[in-house]
């Protein structure tokens, strides 16, 4: 028997006795605090965003909450886990044959040392008596699923039942004094021994079958219990947040009350939000399309509109009318167009705002992590922590559309930020760029947040999706665009007989002092556009996907600076899809490849971006090339594309963006949609798994051998310093730091100014 149970790794010759936070007892209670305190700072907001009253949900909350977390890591106190932590050679990392929180979830089903009438009791005298199974079934599921790795198989939570090998049983160290202690003396129970041998009846295996169905029960129950479907879902989150509090805080010295109390209650005012959207007007008032917007009464409003007609803005206007004390998270689908949204609305304004997304720089304390993970796992679930209680505090976060969706998806970084992203209000950007994935968790996730205000824009919205988001939501109120501005002649668009053809036309406007857009479906046109453009004696920038991402950074504001000088310096700007999100540029020419109609309507709003009725200026030239390969776009996609340029091109006159609507709503419908919303979250019963927020793309992260040192400094290096690069199949044998794979000094040519190539 140990003196101390321990919840995280702890070498003897560092102190003659362990640390509290690293003690299992310490941490449980902390977890709770840090659970109670969640639920007593934003419980009630969190309740009201998944439509349930405070009545009698908030007691529930508190309670379940509470006992989940005094539980969550009940099953460390065990002879593997105890026997790890201390780094004995008898217990490596790697052997442990069961994963904790399927201990714990065992144990509850199987009432070892009387837990599970322990946890009834609770139940009963908090008045709860006629919910015991339901509020047993929350915590169980909160509990099991609070690392997400527990699947109907349990491959990764039960793997010494694959694998084999180790000692034949496991010690359950219940009748320790520490626990004694826990649970308020009450429980006398001697300690148990589970066999690991199949034949044994106390082989844990011997369980799956019941909880398998217990599991399936509680899935089938929740089905027809929305209620107590969002409940046990929001539990089950916060449970995970509390963990990860309570690790953070406690080896600091820090009071998970004190802190959580301040950064959840930190909400944006309607004075404050109003100011934001006052900076960025200049003392104008919101035209009437934008007025529209901020008084929009729907709980979920989908607003349909060009590039360049103030959505933005208007969208401040909105939150400030509809979060009703909650915090705002400004979701977009690229980090580009997260910081350039944070850069121009919140960095320096009146509200405490975050920028957060992958790339972002963090700067919490390290967090003190189990060592049930290996190093390079740990390492990186490490930031992950950090990034994610980064989201606890602002009062306005703007994000990659990953940060929110992540908890639809069950992964961690969603998990961990739940307290802040549950007690929100939604404004979510740029709604046509979502693939199938996001789109699918956008819908699962306003079902969720039964009660939250959500804001949804976009400058073009395929019909199927219109549709589907119309059935799904018979509240979705909808927000006209503004004729007047939309009805101005933009463009004239024709299309280009060559990439030579088209390119005469770039070197004649540059030299004549003009600024061209030129954007290419794939990378290695827009580096040989570039090269083209250089030799021409042309200033060109080219911006794509393959830099690294400091320089990609560095990349983007010279094109946004570039077109920000007044007309007379002549600039070539040549990009790929990047252009379409997180260009907020007016170009005098667009030349571009033909790409699925909600693309080229991007593209095309960056040109002409400025105009307005007061200055309704004359319309610039867009150009179009065929590219000889539909990749990366499906066929079907750039053929529909080609009959509505077709279309357009037919009326024989200057463009407006309603007639790129128009055009686009007149086309032959597409197959309506069948998404399937069942997430990771929140149907998952008593097991969790994570799910992808994205479509799997073909790019990995690479570094390159002459980053490799930078890299091993600090984490920040690597994010800087790492280079989208297309999967091949050799990669598989190149060697990695951490999750990133380094490139052979051969494979890669990498220039700061072109990008990356291959390699001859």
């Amino acid at each position: 028997m140990y003196r101390n149970l321990l919840a995280k790794g702890w070498d003897p010759r560092a102190s003659a006795t362990p640390p509290a936070h690293i003690r299992l007892v310490p941490h449980l209670r902390a977890a709770q605090q840090a659970a109670e305190t969640i639920a007593d700072s934003a419980g009630i907001s969190i309740l009201e965003n998944c439509g349930l009253p405070a009545q009698p949900w908030l007691p529930r909350l508190r309670l379940v909450l509470s006992l989940s977390a005094l539980l969550h890591d009940l099953g460390k106190a065990n002879s593997y886990f105890q026997g790890m932590v201390r780094g004995k050679p008898e217990f490596p990392s790697t052997a442990q044959p069961i994963r904790h929180e399927l201990l714990v979830a065992l144990m509850l089903l199987r009432n070892s040392g009387g837990i599970t009438d322990w946890l009834r009791r609770q139940l009963v005298e908090a008045g709860q008596d006629n919910y015991t199974h339901e509020l047993i079934s929350t915590v169980m599921a909160a509990i099991a699923g609070h690392h997400v790795k527990l699947d109907n198989d349990w491959v990764k939570a039960f793997p010494s039942e694959s694998r084999g090998g180790g000692k034949t049983s496991i010690d359950l160290y219940l009748a320790h004094a520490d626990l004694q202690a826990l649970f308020g003396g009450a429980r006398t129970t001697e300690n148990e021994t589970w066999s690991l041998l199949t034949s044994c009846s106390s082989y844990p295996g011997k369980s799956r079958l019941p909880f398998n169905i217990r599991s399936n029960e509680w899935q089938d129950h929740l089905a027809w219990a929305p209620d107590w479907w969002r409940f046990a879902a929001a539990v089950k989150a916060l449970t995970v947040a509390a963990d990860v509090a309570a690790s953070a805080l406690l080896p600091e010295g820090v009071s998970p009350k004190t802190w959580i109390s301040v950064a959840l209650r930190q909400r944006p005012s309607t004075d404050q939000l109003r100011q934001v959207a006052s900076s960025r007007l200049r003392g104008r008032p919101l035209r009437p399309f934008q007025q529209a917007i901020a008084d929009s009464p729907a709980r979920i409003t989908l607003v349909e509109a060009g590039c360049g007609s103030g959505k933005t803005v208007a969208a401040y206007s909105w939150a400030a009318n509809r979060l009703a004390g909650r915090k705002l998270f400004f979701c977009y689908p690229s980090t580009g167009t997260a910081s350039e949204g944070f850069v121009d609305y919140v960095a320096d304004s009146v509200v405490e705002s975050e920028l957060i997304h992958s790339r972002a720089r963090v700067d919490l304390e390290r967090v003190a992590m189990s060592p049930e993970e290996s190093p390079s796992v740990e390492r990186e679930d490490e930031h992950l922590r950090i990034a994610s209680l980064n989201a606890w505090q602002p009062e306005v976060v703007v994000c990659t559309v990953d940060t929110v969706l992540a908890l639809v998806r069950n992964n961690r970084r969603g998990l961990y930020a739940s307290p802040a992203i549950l007690s929100a209000g939604f404004v979510f950007d740029e709604l046509h760029a979502y693939d199938d994935e996001m789109f699918t968790a956008v819908v699962a996730f306003i079902r969720a947040l039964a009660g939250a205000p959500f804001l949804l824009m976009t400058a073009s919205l395929p019909a199927p999706r219109k549709s589907y988001l119309r059935q799904q939501f018979g509240d979705l109120g909808t927000v006209e665009p503004p004729k007047e501005l939309e009805a101005i002649p933009r463009y004239d668009i024709q299309r280009a007989i060559s990439a030579d053809a088209a390119l005469q036309l770039v070197i004649d406007k540059v030299q004549a002092g003009g600024r061209v857009l030129w954007v290419c479906n794939v990378v290695a046109r827009a580096q040989a556009i570039y090269e083209r453009g250089r030799s021409a004696g042309l200033t060109a920038i080219a911006y794509h996907s393959r830099f690294k991402y400091h320089d990609r950074v560095q990349r983007h504001r010279e094109v946004v600076d570039g077109f920000a000088i007044p007309a007379g310096s002549g600039l070539l700007a040549v990009t790929t899809q990047v252009a379409e999100m997180s260009l907020d540029l007016d170009a005098d020419l667009l030349i571009t490849e033909l790409a699925p109609v909600p693309a080229l309507i991007q593209r095309l709003g960056r040109l002409n971006r400025r105009v307005s009725e007061d200055y309704p200026g004359s319309p610039r030239q867009a150009w179009v090339i065929t590219p000889e390969k539909a990749a990366p776009y499906e066929s079907a996609d750039l053929a529909r594309a080609g009959l509505w340029l077709d279309g357009l091109i037919a009326l024989n006159r200057s463009l407006s963006q309603s007639d790129l609507a128009d055009q686009f709503s007149s086309q032959p419908a597409e197959i309506p949609l069948r998404l399937d919303l069942r997430t990771e979250w929140l149907d998952s019963g008593w097991c969790a798994t994570p799910g992808m927020v994205r479509e799997p793309g073909f790019n990995v992260n690479v570094i390159l051998p002459e980053d490799l040192d930078a890299c091993r400094i600090s984490h920040h290096e690597l994010i800087k310093r790492s280079l989208p690069m297309p999967y091949k199949k050799d990669m598989a044998h190149w060697q990695r730091f951490r999750s990133v794979l380094i490139a052979p000094d051969d494979a890669i040519q990498y220039d700061q100014h072109k990008g990356a190539i291959w390699a001859e």
